[in-house]
């Protein structure tokens, strides 16, 4: 009997909703597709015409799968075979809602009130009634009339009472009524309406009945503002306008680390050029001196309000070129134009050194930097960085000769240096009595000379003109050209991929086994009990206040000295089984140590004189070793086959001792398969029986699994044992 799949009407209907969905949504008629197959007018179409419709050419607007095809197809055939389309159009149809024959159940909403507004928060509705105070006395002060203005929109767009927030907004412009963006944001969010037009019927009403209270109630005087002696009076939060110094006179901003300076706009460009050179130099010279500004300023300011005279200032600047090692000249005019720059617009006898200050640490690290933690600061800026030095001159502006005949003098002493191995700094060293990394030009010849370096003069002004400045020359920057580039080890590769493979790894998540305390204990147990460790020994000498518990690193250095081959998740679980309640972060050793003692005795046994302790036993079964159901049997099979021939008639056990060389109790698999060949036993057992005698009896040694040959002996000589003495 063929296998045929039971209709339920459930899924017939559900299939009948997924087509009357599409109909609704689309405007979809069923007949349209259907008449045009059936030119007798039956109400009758063959099955494939009919799923030729379905799958065809409604495949993309129904999407039905072919089982929903088919059941449709069978629900709706008649006994010839052929399909009821009729019937089926008829149900999908007549079940569509008719929303425009069917009249309102309610009237008199709130969206049908012309008045309607939305409902707001206490706080926004406080906001919103301080607001429109203002627009009401503004109103009637300039004797607006708001109406003609939105009805002039309405005329063109017939909305009934709302407008476009675009257009409410150019109408309050147009008025001259100036609202911030949040009183704006504020207005839309009472008078929204279809959420993209305002209704300005309510906003109008609002207007008119606060402009009817003010004028019933006496509140506005004369000019149209509210009163002064009217204890309702609005609070007004504006301050008066005072002279912003600051706007329009700022020339570049401070933009995260890159060094700019507030000053009045300069139309003159040298001027513009001039006043950030000298600030750069400045910067420079604090940078390299590691000076603080504000130690020369302070004393003058003693009220600290950041202003100071202009001679107070100019002594000030004095003491900040002269200090430290570098003394840094500053010209008159110089002083001049960073005095003029930080001029108090306020009182041009006056000077603003905090903002002086500012910029020139800047060139440090960042004001306000704790507001942006994510920031990265590089100093100094890229400005001082390429500062030229002083004394010297710019070599991208130097003839190219000159340039030729340093680069030769350079790759020439290169080659001396690398040929004849010289080391030049030392002797360059000995001339630089304060180590400020210059030399004098004759201290420079004298230095090349007795290390046989000939050069011409023409050779020789080339390197002065490239690495002299101000202070003499710099040798350190000639040693850096001249000298070799160190090269690099060849076990930097091997010291990264030491460093990767020593690299700590991610941690693990638990498994079930890390996560139990029975199996951990009895893994340390068994451990303790073999090789005869005193945990208490190992944990005792962290314990320095003889207080009972360590801290949680402390407690898990105790147990890698202990060598108990617990994975880190494991430690993990022991420490929060055993944390002490009292001490955060502690455990309480003294209790674990109790509980791993438990395996050869118990505790308060002076008490209970008569209890005899029992001693763990310890178990080498792990997850290698672990056998199944039928690997159970099949193992008690091979070992009742082989126990029928005793170790007293085969005298196993000495051909295994054999092959033990080490006398550790476990041989190899291949060894122990020769030991039974030997004794003619592997005639006994079929390989898969052999194999799982060897899983059972595995355990594992170094880097391999091997059998332990004793508990093997042990099981066969019980066996042996028991069925000599089975009466059965």
């Amino acid at each position: 009997m063929p296998h045929t799949r039971e209709i339920k009407l459930g899924d017939v209907w559900r299939t009948c909703n997924k087509i009357r969905a599409a109909v609704f949504r689309m405007g979809i008629n069923l007949f349209e597709y259907f008449q045009p197959l059936d030119p007798h007018k039956n109400s009758l179409i063959s099955e494939s015409q009919f799923i030729s419709v379905i799958n065809g050419q409604l495949r993309a607007t129904i999407g039905l799968s072919e089982q929903e095809v088919a059941e449709l197809a069978d629900y709706f055939r008649v006994p010839d075979g052929r399909i009821y389309y009729t019937q089926l159009c008829e149900v999908i149809h007549n079940s569509v809602p008719q929303f425009s024959s069917n009249a309102p159940l309610v009237t008199g909403l709130e969206w049908e009130n012309p008045l309607h507004t939305n409902r707001l928060s206490i706080s926004e509705e406080r906001r919103l009634s301080v607001l429109l105070t203002k627009i009401a006395s503004l109103v009637n002060l300039k004797k607006i009339i708001f109406r003609p203005y939105f009805q002039d929109y309405e005329l063109v767009s017939k909305n009934n009472g709302t407008v476009t927030i675009a257009h409410f907004a150019r109408i309050l412009a147009y008025l001259e009524i100036l609202l911030s963006a949040d009183d704006f944001n504020l207005l839309v969010k009472k008078y929204m309406k279809d959420c993209y037009t305002v209704n300005y019927y309510a906003f109008i009403s609002s207007i008119n009945e606060i402009v009817n209270y003010l004028n019933a109630h006496g509140i506005l005087d004369i000019c149209g503002d509210v009163m002064s002696l009217f204890p309702g009076r609005v609070i007004n939060a504006e301050l008066p306008k005072l002279p912003r110094p600051e706007i329009g006179k700022i020339m570049a901003a401070r933009i995260f680390g890159k060094q700019n300076i507030f000053h009045p706009v300069l139309n003159d460009p040298k001027k513009i050029e001039h006043i950030l050179t000298t600030m750069s130099n400045l910067q420079d010279h604090v940078l390299k001196n590691r000076l603080r500004v504000c130690e020369f300023f302070k004393d003058f300011d003693p009220l600290n309000c950041g202003r100071i005279t202009n001679s107070q200032f100019h002594r000030g600047l004095d003491a900040l070129v002269l200090a430290g090692k570098q003394r840094f000249f500053l010209s008159l005019p110089d002083v001049e134009a960073v005095t003029n720059q930080y001029r108090d617009p306020c009182d041009p006898n006056r000077v603003c050194w905090k903002t002086f200050e500012d910029d020139i640490d800047h060139v440090f690290t960042v004001k306000g930097l704790e507001k942006m933690p994510s920031l990265v600061v590089d100093p100094p800026p890229q400005a001082v960085r390429d500062l030229p030095r002083l004394g010297g001159k710019n070599w991208q502006s130097v003839n190219t000769r000159s340039r030729d005949l340093c680069e030769d003098a350079v790759d020439k002493v290169k080659q001396k240096i690398v040929h004849r191995r010289i080391l030049l700094k030392p002797v360059f060293r000995d001339f630089d009595k304060h180590n400020n990394g210059h030399v004098s030009r004759s201290q420079m010849r004298q230095a090349l000379h007795s290390n046989g370096i000939l050069l011409s003069d023409d050779e020789l002004f080339a390197l002065e003109e490239r690495y002299r400045n101000d202070m003499g020359f710099n040798y350190f920057w000639f040693l850096k050209d001249v000298e070799s580039r160190p090269v690099e080890p060849l076990y930097i590769k091997f010291l990264e991929d030491r460093n990767k493979v020593n690299a700590e790894h991610p941690k693990k998540k638990p498994t079930r086994q890390e996560k139990d305390i029975v199996l951990i204990m009895a893994k340390i147990k068994g451990k303790v009990v073999r090789e005869r460790i005193r945990v208490m020994e190992f944990l005792r000498d962290f314990d320095r206040s003889n207080s009972l518990v360590i801290s949680r690193e402390d407690f898990r250095r105790g147990l890698s000295v202990c060598r108990f081959e617990l994975t880190e998740n494991e430690v993990e679980t022991l420490m929060d089984v055993f944390a002490s309640p009292t001490r955060k972060g502690c455990v309480d050793y003294k209790r674990f140590s109790d509980t791993v003692e438990e395996s050869f005795t118990q505790q308060c046994l002076e008490r209970a004189p008569l209890i005899v302790p029992i001693q763990h036993v310890p178990t080498r079964d792990c997850e290698k070793n672990f056998l199944n159901f039928d690997e159970r049997i099949k193992v008690s099979v091979a070992l009742q086959k082989l126990a029928k021939k005793p170790d007293l008639q085969m005298n196993l056990s000495s051909v295994l001792s054999d092959f033990d060389k080490s006398n550790c109790g476990t041989v190899s698999q291949t060894a122990f398969l020769k030991a039974l060949t030997l004794r003619g036993m592997d005639r006994l057992i079929s390989r898969n029986e052999f194999d799982t005698i060897c899983k059972c009896f595995t355990f594992e040694r170094g880097m391999r699994d091997e059998v332990d040959y004793r508990a093997f002996m042990k099981a066969l000589d019980i066996i042996y044992a028991t069925e000599k003495y089975n009466p059965f």
